[in-house]
């Protein structure tokens, strides 16, 4: 079972449903929810009185999730991939060694500011030899080049790999609200720029491509 951490205070939810239907064409795929104020409970339609784990799209969900939740699915490994949202620094402290580490972020300074405690929280009794790969996953602006967030961690034993941008989008935005209202996520409305740094990530999890990336996804509109 690999374990793929998505850090950040931006709000993501949306990111890893895309990501997610990416990975399940070919893998059995769950999200777990490790955030601080429940980002997940009203972005997907859920069937009444179904608690635990929810199906949406090909995939699971687990809201409310903790290290304990994950704990006891490694003693089951039923899945191949589990993408973690994680946003709590104090779950973020005691979290075991993931497979690969994203930040995600803007270059709001809210969501910078507490990307900082959150990695703050990820290198507590960690040090300078323990170097750890991190890429980044950035919803990039004109004014603020995505060097100012490396920028932020110098003193982490951070070890920068590829970046992902895309840019803010109207059409993402449409798709993200039409999308908490679907039992199937739609993919096809979303901007060049989004399409192709969700392609580069799941090319990163699953080691091939960007060619075959973009040939799964042609299979994920499709629904095969």
């Amino acid at each position: 079972m690999k374990q793929i951490l998505f850090i950040g205070a931006y709000e993501k939810s949306d990111i890893l449903f895309y990501v997610a239907k990416l990975l399940s064409v070919e893998d059995s795929v769950l999200i777990l929810d490790v955030t601080a104020h429940g980002d997940y409970e009203y972005a997907y339609p859920k069937v009444e009185g179904q608690d635990g784990v929810r199906q949406h799209d090909r995939f699971d969900v687990i809201e409310n999730a903790t290290l304990e939740t994950y704990q006891e699915l490694q003693k089951e490994s039923k899945y191949d991939l589990v993408l973690v949202d994680i946003n709590r620094w104090d779950e973020l402290q005691r979290w075991p060694a993931a497979d690969q580490y994203y930040l995600v972020s803007s270059h709001d300074n809210a969501v910078m500011q507490r990307n900082s405690i959150l990695m703050n929280a990820l290198f507590q009794d960690k040090s300078q030899s323990d170097l750890i790969p991190v890429h980044k996953l950035i919803q990039e602006s004109a004014v603020f080049p995505e060097e100012v967030i490396q920028e932020s961690f110098t003193k982490h034993p951070i070890d920068w790999k590829e970046s992902f941008i895309f840019y803010p989008d109207e059409r993402d935005l449409e798709s993200k609200y039409m999308n908490q209202h679907l039992s199937m996520l739609h993919t096809k409305k979303l901007s060049g720029d989004l399409k192709s740094a969700l392609q580069c990530v799941a090319a990163q999890i699953l080691g091939m491509t960007p060619k075959e990336a973009k040939g799964l996804w042609k299979q994920a509109e499709r629904g095969k």
